[in-house]
């Protein structure tokens, strides 16, 4: 980041370029999450350094109350309709309607499958464990490691997680990391033993159950667009994408990506093809941990 006062003067980049060389020493894999911000300024410059534009975010969600305003439905919308306020009033006024026969979610598990612990007393050690037995199946991914994740999540200032475990005989199966802004519950991550479906879907539909009873809005799931095992679970749990079901109706052409910039050395030994996104599994837990919501009604 550059003061406002010299942005736009070429002394950035220099410096950027200067520890880009020497951290090339230690790692082997970068990864930006945010190359869309501040205009693009970000990816222009990775690029610059030899990143590649990789992929883009994109939020799935699933709405828990049905009584939903229709001016809340538009910040969901793609930029496109968002321009056009008359369309994308008219669109959101048809959507909130269709919303009202919102059915309370199901209960697939049962109460002594399901536990709840916050970041005081949730065992890391299970889910560490759980990671290790798991992690070859899921590709280029964070590492769910104790030391990790106790950074990432307990000691957190900004957050207080909630974390849904899924055992069977005692055995951790699968869990939900969540937090709570604006009436939404963000699905900061979200794993299952064997990678199975079954288990992704379980825990998805523990998430809405436990929301429609705290009286939560809606539920949302962040993942990459092109990586297409998570975004077919939420799908089949009932998630959706309003802007991506609205470029398809109205036949919008799919862009470059320009949020998510990775580079990779060359030599370096993975077993999958670290340029094929199916290979790459990312939820929130990559990114920083501050503030998910900025200026959102819901």
């Amino acid at each position: 980041m550059s003061h406002p006062d010299i942005r736009g003067k070429g002394i950035y980049f220099p410096h950027e370029k200067k520890y880009f060389e020497e951290a090339k020493n230690r790692f082997k894999i970068f990864i930006t999450t945010t190359g869309n911000v501040a205009k693009g300024a970000p990816g222009r410059i990775r690029e610059k350094l030899g990143y590649c534009a990789f992929d883009d975010w994109i939020s799935y969600r699933v709405l828990i109350k049905s009584q939903l305003p229709s001016d809340d439905l538009i910040p969901m919308f793609p930029s496109f309709l968002k321009k056009n306020q008359m369309l994308g009033k008219i669109l959101a006024y048809f959507f909130s309607i269709l919303l009202r026969g919102i059915p309370q979610p199901p209960n697939f598990i049962s109460a002594n499958k399901l536990k709840i612990f916050n970041d005081v007393d949730v065992p890391i050690t299970q889910i560490e464990d759980l990671w290790e037995r798991n992690k070859s199946r899921y590709g280029i991914t964070v590492d769910r490691s104790a030391h990790y994740l106790n950074w990432r999540l307990k000691e957190n200032p900004y957050h207080n997680h909630i974390f849904l475990c899924y055992y069977d005989n005692d055995k951790l199966i699968g869990y939900v990391v969540l937090v709570l802004e604006l009436n939404t519950f963000h699905i900061i991550d979200i794993f299952a033993d064997g990678k199975k479906k079954q288990i992704f879907r379980n825990l998805l539909n523990a998430v809405r159950k436990y929301a429609f009873q705290k009286g939560i809005v809606q539920v949302k799931c962040n993942t990459i667009k092109r990586s297409k095992f998570l975004v077919s679970v939420l799908k089949s749990a009932g998630f959706f994408n309003m802007g991506g079901l609205l470029n398809e109706f109205f036949r919008k052409k799919p862009i470059k990506p320009k949020q998510l910039f990775i580079y990779i050395s060359e030599g370096i030994d993975i077993k999958r093809n670290p340029w094929n996104n199916e290979n790459w599994y990312l939820t929130d837990l990559v990114k920083e941990g501050r503030p998910y919501t900025v200026r959102r009604n819901v």
